[in-house]
Order: structure tokens, then sequence, then C-alpha cells
């Protein structure tokens, strides 16, 4: 598409059901905590998985997401799916109701098990647990002095706070 001229090289999008969403542009707030979140987790993140940054997701033939983080175990297709991934991570500024409406939905329908969006204003997060087809079983809001902790079994001990961060 960028050899057609169909997207410039510097357009930032995700494919949802086949249709091209803009991605709003990163202000430094967001910018910070993203980065903030990787060099935290990749730190503590324990041997034989890895950290990505905007990698590109894929739920479907027709969907593609480009997440703030996720952390995976190596993987063998062309592209991450949600087998693949043990933590998606969204950190949200002006896309807040996106990432917990419209993504959440899909994050859940597509089975990513454990989905977190962290509010960039309030530094609070909101983990979504429990994947299922109509949405997520267990939604849980925590603040910045909450302690939180991925899901997955292998990754316990990766807990940190909000607030910590920095």
């Amino acid at each position: 598409m960028l050899e057609t001229g169909i997207l410039q090289d510097d357009e930032r999008v995700e494919l949802i059901e086949g249709e091209f969403v803009p991605m709003n542009a990163k202000n430094r707030i967001h910018q910070r905590l993203q980065d903030d979140l990787i060099m935290l987790i990749a730190r503590r993140l324990p041997a034989g998985f890895r950290v990505g940054t905007e990698p590109t997701l894929q739920l479907s033939e027709t969907t593609f997401l480009a997440p703030d983080l996720v952390i995976y175990r190596d993987f063998s297709g062309p592209r991450l799916t949600p087998s693949d991934v043990l933590l998606v991570v969204e950190v949200a500024d002006t896309s807040l109701a996106f990432d917990l409406g419209r993504k959440a939905e899909l994050m859940a329908a597509h089975g990513v098990a454990d989905y977190w969006v962290v509010d960039a204003h309030k530094l609070a997060v909101t983990i979504h647990r429990e994947p299922r087809a109509d949405g997520y079983g267990a939604i849980r809001r925590l603040g910045a002095t909450d302690p939180v902790e991925p899901a997955h079994p292998d990754l316990v001990g990766l807990t940190f706070r909000l607030a910590d961060l920095g």
C-alpha cells in the first residue's frame, strides 16, 4: 500500500475488520509513559520472554492492531497472534474510550487473555481478563499505588506500581 500511495510512510493506522482506522499521534505524556513501562518491564522480564513495542498483532484476516506493548515468547508465524501473547498493554491519553470500548471488545472476542489499558492522565490501569466472545468476564481498575501483575503464571514476580515509573 505504501508503494501504490494508498498509505504514506508516516501514517499510523490499524486495520479493524477491513477498515483503516487512523491512530492518534502520540504526545509527550503518552510517549514517556510507554517508554517507562517498556524499560521497567524489560528489566524485570524473566528469560525467554520479550517485550515488543507496537508490534503487528493479527487478530483475524481483517484485523491487525499495533498495541503499545506486548509481552510474548518467540513465535513461529509471520505475525503475533492472540495465542502468542501473554499481555497486551495500551497507553491511553486521547484514545481512552476507544481502548476501553471497541478495542477491548476485539481483544476479548479474539482471546487475548490479559489486556491492560493505562490511563496516562490519571495514572490508573484497567485490567481485562477472562476473554469471551461478548467481552471480558473480569475487569478491574487499579490506581497508581496499587500493585499490578500479569496474569500468566510464568510472569509472577513482574509486579509493579504505576507510581514507581519514571
